[in-house]
């Protein structure tokens, strides 16, 4: 009786120790409607839309956007991947919840008075040979128009373009307390990214939007980092200016801002011959909406 007992507690213990089943991961949902809207089952190449289960890939010339007024304001998926020249675009009040979100070759998201939650942004331009970064990249990146995104990592590779838009003095932010969610972006607000770590390189553009001008002494925190940092933004070492508005206030950064390691914005005048040789700051007419 004994041995049977060992015998039964050994076949268990070997039964505990196998290794798990292997799931297989779903095939990524691919878009492949002609209306661009998001919420639209038809389409999608599975007959629905994604859920928090789904990987979600948008390549080519897809044209996709996320309205709330079309479903929910609350988007859960795992993983984002755009690339090709696809472009995805979420409307004001959009939260998009998601593991990993990889942008390559010409892709582009643009948040519009939103925000977006996940574990790694990670960017980069598609490469031609060995290390060669593709000459020009048309249309990619990314566009923060007045928006948070909080994000755990941030990576981001040479000549990617991003765009942080300044819509005001106020730091756009994602705030979760009793009351649930709150998100405080558009106008009167700038956009900016809260991550964990931050790997900085690409080409820095910035966007005025709601009829903002930037003053002399304005701060503006785009990146609030709350452990370390690596890199600079391609073309802009410490202190240096990043662009001039029409009334020549300069934009200088400094990857010591905040707290010490934050990538903050400085507006001073500053002298015409200088603004000439700066990138133009881009105008961007927006309703309030």
């Amino acid at each position: 009786m004994k041995s049977c007992l060992k015998l039964a507690a050994l076949a268990a213990a070997a039964a505990f120790c196998l290794p798990a089943q292997a799931q297989t991961p779903q095939d990524p949902l691919h878009f492949s409607g002609t209306d661009r809207n998001w919420f639209n089952p038809r389409n999608w190449s599975a007959g629905r839309v994604p859920t928090a289960a789904d990987d979600v890939v948008l390549d080519r010339h897809d044209r996709v956007v996320i309205d709330p007024a079309s479903g929910d304001a609350w988007v859960r998926i795992r993983d984002l991947d755009v690339r090709g020249n696809a472009r995805l675009t979420t409307l004001p009040g959009t939260v998009l919840q998601l593991r990993d979100e990889v942008i390559g070759d010409d892709g582009q998201i643009v948040y519009r008075a939103s925000g977006t939650i996940g574990e790694h942004l990670i960017a980069a331009p598609a490469v031609a040979g060995a290390g060669m970064a593709k000459p020009g990249f048309g249309n990619g990146g990314i566009k923060l128009n007045p928006t948070p995104k909080s994000k755990r990592d941030l990576i981001l590779k040479s000549s990617f373009p991003v765009q942080f838009g300044l819509g005001g003095l106020q730091p756009a932010s994602l705030h979760f307390d009793a009351g649930g969610t709150r998100l405080a972006a558009g106008p009167g607000h700038y956009a900016t990214i809260t991550t964990e770590t931050a790997i900085l390189a690409g080409d820095l553009r910035l966007s005025l939007h709601y009829g903002f001008r930037p003053m002399a002494g304005d701060r503006f925190t785009i990146i609030d980092i709350s452990r370390r940092s690596l890199g600079r933004f391609d073309a802009f070492p410490e202190g240096s200016p990043v662009g001039c508005t029409a009334d020549r206030i300069g934009l200088y950064i400094s990857y010591v801002g905040g707290d010490g390691n934050d990538v903050e914005l400085s507006a001073r005048r500053t002298d015409p011959v200088t603004c000439l040789l700066l990138p133009a700051i881009q105008h961007i007419r927006e309703t309030a909406g």
